[in-house]
């Protein structure tokens, strides 16, 4: 596999993973904690993914067609962590999030530099974000 399709692959996995736990964290502030104000914003730090991707000079198609969900490693890995509450829920996915946030980061410090401080200007932006939603939660 070229590198170049390995990174994309990388990049693709880490761009779902941010996206899947803003929307555990969007939900639980919706449909939970009910809090409109969160919701919205956690909203559109997850749609501000897609349009930092538009501007980046990758074509998310390439993206997908260098995904190998059917070969990945990663999913025979049992998740043995246990959530008892919605607080270790929330936790668990924005902490999914920051770690995403900061491998896109990394990766695009490699491919675009504009595209990699966009990605850390959004994990700082996320910080304060998860900070207002413990205390609501």
């Amino acid at each position: 596999m070229r590198l170049q399709k390995k990174v994309f692959r990388l990049v693709d996995a880490n761009l779902n993973r941010a996206k899947e736990g803003l929307r555990v964290c969007e939900d639980i502030m919706r449909l939970i904690v009910n809090d409109k104000n969160s919701t919205k914003r956690l909203k559109e730090i997850r749609h501000r993914i897609n349009s930092i991707l538009k501007t980046s000079g990758i074509d998310y198609q390439k993206l997908i067609l260098c995904r190998d969900s059917r070969n990945d490693l990663g999913k025979k890995i049992k998740n043995i962590s246990k959530r008892n509450k919605i607080d270790d829920l929330f936790l668990a996915n924005s902490q999914r999030t920051k770690e995403s946030l900061r491998v896109l980061e990394e990766l695009f410090s490699i491919l675009n530099n504009k595209t990699a401080q966009q990605f850390q200007n959004l994990r700082f932006k996320f910080y304060e974000l998860e900070k207002d939603c413990i205390k609501k939660i």
